[in-house]
């Protein structure tokens, strides 16, 4: 009995764990699937306005490696590492699709779907 319930349990959070894993590459809409990668227009197309939005510009460091002429001798090139500060704009969109399903947090960069990030249960009525 007790072993029956352990595998039981064990199951339930295998499936559990597999579910977060996918909802991290994306989310249904209409019986459709948006994923990592996809564009703003294309979510918003499949899923329609959201029910909340927010933009903000991040300033983010890159490091670009470049070959240039070394130090010691001109001649010869070396290869260097450059930083420098790029702008990244992220938004923030919030999608409630009802009391029956999880609120969904989804994050673009640069136009481009990022992650998805599940909530607590929509407050909405469902449609």
């Amino acid at each position: 009995m007790l072993k029956a319930r352990l595998f039981a349990g064990l199951l339930t959070l295998g499936a559990l764990a597999a579910a977060g894993d996918a909802r991290a590459e994306g989310m249904s809409c209409k019986n459709r699937l948006v994923s990592t990668g996809d564009s703003v227009y294309k979510v918003r197309s499949l899923c329609g306005e959201p029910d909340a939005a927010q933009r903000r510009v991040e300033l983010r460091t890159v490091k670009h490696r470049v070959r240039q002429p070394c130090d010691h001798d001109k001649e010869v090139t070396c290869e260097h590492v450059i930083e420098r500060t790029v702008e990244v704009v992220v938004d923030e969109w919030t999608y409630d699709f009802g009391r029956n399903r999880f609120i969904r947090f989804v994050t673009f960069e640069q136009g481009a779907l990022k992650s998805v990030r599940a909530g607590s249960y929509g407050h909405k009525d469902p449609a």
